[in-house]
């Protein structure tokens, strides 16, 4: 996991303290890390498996929008783990899975304890939601133009 980018910036000493506040957990197939609508102040590093990524609509019909295979750079529902809001999908084993895990509690511990690393981690975590951000506001776009699209043609 040393190669992960939410441990890229430290050095081995920073990365050895960092770890030991994330736990180790393993998923079955079919199991549910997480699910959309609920709250959460987890944040997750897949390390071996794969997960999908599901998204209900308003119908109450579910499609996964996305797999994440190990070993991925994603470092996912980090923003659970800053506002321990609520989730905003369903994330499903598609296989046995195991994860590294780390809570909103254990990470303000490692911030309390260990500032400079902590801050190196939230510069990874703030340029994953950045991207993530900017991703979404284009998608927004895109649909905006197609629905501008179809209102002028009427």
């Amino acid at each position: 996991m040393r190669e992960h980018p939410i441990f890229q910036t430290l050095s081995d000493e920073e990365y050895f303290k960092a770890k030991e506040f994330f736990e180790y957990k393993t998923y079955k197939k079919d199991e549910y890390i997480v699910k959309e609508g609920e709250y959460s102040s987890k944040a997750f590093i897949l390390v071996s498996g794969s997960v999908g990524v599901i998204k209900t609509n308003n119908y109450n019909e579910s499609y996964e929008v996305k797999i994440i295979k190990a070993p991925a750079d994603e470092f996912f529902s980090e923003v659970n783990l800053i506002d321990r809001g609520l989730v905003i999908s369903t994330i499903k084993t598609k296989e046995d899975t195991e994860i590294l895990e780390i809570t909103h509690d254990s990470f303000v511990e490692l911030l309390e304890k260990h500032p400079t690393i902590a801050s190196k981690m939230l510069w990874v975590i703030s340029y994953n939601i950045t991207k993530h951000l900017r991703k979404a506001d284009s998608e927004v776009q895109t649909l905006f133009n197609a629905l501008s699209e179809v209102v002028n043609n009427d």
